[in-house]
């Protein structure tokens, strides 16, 4: 039944799809696809995914855990990258995060500290009462390229309606180095900075927060040229 229902989306992708690069159900050995990083590290739920099992990227309310993909992907031609996300949160839980991302892996030092954001991402996050810092703040949706300046990032503050349910999340990266973002086939974002090119190709990174304050799943992960 799993392999018919991914082989079900995939069909749906092929009238946007020439050329699909990468799928992953976690119904496999999570070692095999991606490199794990993070204290705890990631794990696979068998309860939870469209259908399950699914990643739980399992990292604690102080640092980030998560994996990256051990192939990576040339995009001279633009990428599309989507995964299905599901974020629920316990009645006063915190520092809960999902996150889609691309980058230049060689680059980057990813330890048992967690993870800086990945240059281009789309991700989802909750700050509920326990959060000190800012005891009234909620759901918060962001996208954008890291470091580019203000034009090129969305914070989405006060945004409750990805909670306790599965979303399709997607990054376009189009031929001309500039991306779009959606959840459920919405755009939410677009960058006007072109993709910084460091190397000639790049890697999928996913995870960040998921603790007992609340969980977060990905599940799903489609990569195709378009």
């Amino acid at each position: 039944m799993r392999s018919f229902w991914l082989f079900l989306l995939l069909l749906s992708f092929d009238t946007l799809s020439s050329d699909t690069l990468f799928t992953e159900d976690f119904t496999g050995d999570l070692g095999e696809n991606w490199l794990l990083f993070g204290d705890p590290l990631p794990v696979i739920c068998d309860s939870m995914g469209m259908p399950p099992p699914s990643f739980d990227n399992n990292g604690d309310t102080m640092f980030s855990s998560g994996a990256i993909s051990r192939n990576s992907f040339d995009f001279s031609g633009g990428l599309v990258l989507e995964s299905d996300i599901y974020v629920t949160s316990n009645p006063r839980g915190a520092w809960i995060t999902a996150s889609l991302g691309l980058d230049f892996i060689r680059n980057r030092d990813y330890g048992i500290d967690g993870m800086d954001p990945p240059l281009l991402r789309i991700g989802y996050s909750y700050a509920g009462e326990a959060n000190w810092r800012a005891p009234h703040l909620q759901g918060i949706l962001v996208a954008g390229l890291r470091g580019c300046g203000a034009d090129d990032q969305l914070s989405l503050y006060h945004c409750n309606e990805f909670l306790d349910g599965w979303h399709r999340f997607r990054i376009e990266l189009r031929p001309d180095m500039t991306a779009l973002f959606y959840i459920d086939s919405v755009e939410v974002f677009e960058t006007v900075t072109p993709l910084p090119v460091e190397d000639d190709s790049l890697s999928i990174v996913i995870g960040s927060r998921s603790s007992s304050w609340g969980k977060v799943y990905h599940d799903n992960i489609l990569i195709w040229r378009p």
